[in-house]
């Protein structure tokens, strides 16, 4: 009895480990790997450790993937990049977009820290300059969920990180979504090590 119940509990558990995985990837997947997880689509390089993926799991809001893979210890960051979103002078459209998608995370990883911080020596403080607060980089709009000792996220993850950007003119912005995996530090401590 015991024995058939503990290949039941393996049975849930083990699938849903793997579909949990952030867009189908894990920390540490080879080139190959990831492509056999892309459904045989090949990462293109871009530069350094970036590739360009096409993952077989995917949101609707983003189109533009990337992995970040060290030869040595494999996939540490993957990045997302949204469709353009047109909005107002006020952000409202890219709130709303961010708010949807952090909303939905959180109900993977628990609640975020919220930033929402204009640089003081910002000239134009009204909200109604919001987008050119971001486009200008005195804003900064995120959310971030990091691993603690009290609280380890799931997949392998150190943290989760979503970010807006924005463009004046047209008025668009995009989010950015993070991925960096506990393999990163380890990744940044072999490039420092030339120093």
């Amino acid at each position: 009895m015991k024995k058939t119940f503990l290949v039941f509990l393996i049975s849930i558990i083990f699938p849903i480990t793997i579909i949990a995985a952030p867009f189908g990837l894990k920390m540490g997947m080879t080139l190959d790997e990831i492509t056999e997880a892309c459904e045989g689509a090949r990462p293109v390089h871009i530069e350094n450790d970036c590739y360009q993926i096409y993952p077989a799991k995917t949101h609707p809001l983003f189109k533009q993937y990337a992995a970040f893979v060290d030869s040595k210890h494999g996939l540490y960051c993957i990045k997302a990049v949204s469709e353009e979103i047109s909005t107002n002078d006020y952000g409202t459209e890219i709130k709303n977009a961010f708010a949807e998608i952090e909303g939905r995370i959180s109900k993977t990883y628990g609640k975020s820290r919220l930033i929402d911080e204009l640089s003081s020596d910002y000239y134009a403080k009204s909200e109604q300059y919001w987008v050119s607060q971001l486009a200008d980089g005195a804003r900064t709009y995120a959310a971030i969920w990091e691993s603690s000792p009290k609280n380890k996220l799931n997949d392998d993850l150190d943290c989760v990180y979503i970010y807006t950007n924005a463009q004046r003119f047209p008025r668009t912005g995009w989010i950015i979504l993070e991925y960096d995996f506990n393999n990163m530090q380890a990744v940044k401590d072999a490039q420092d090590d030339v120093f």
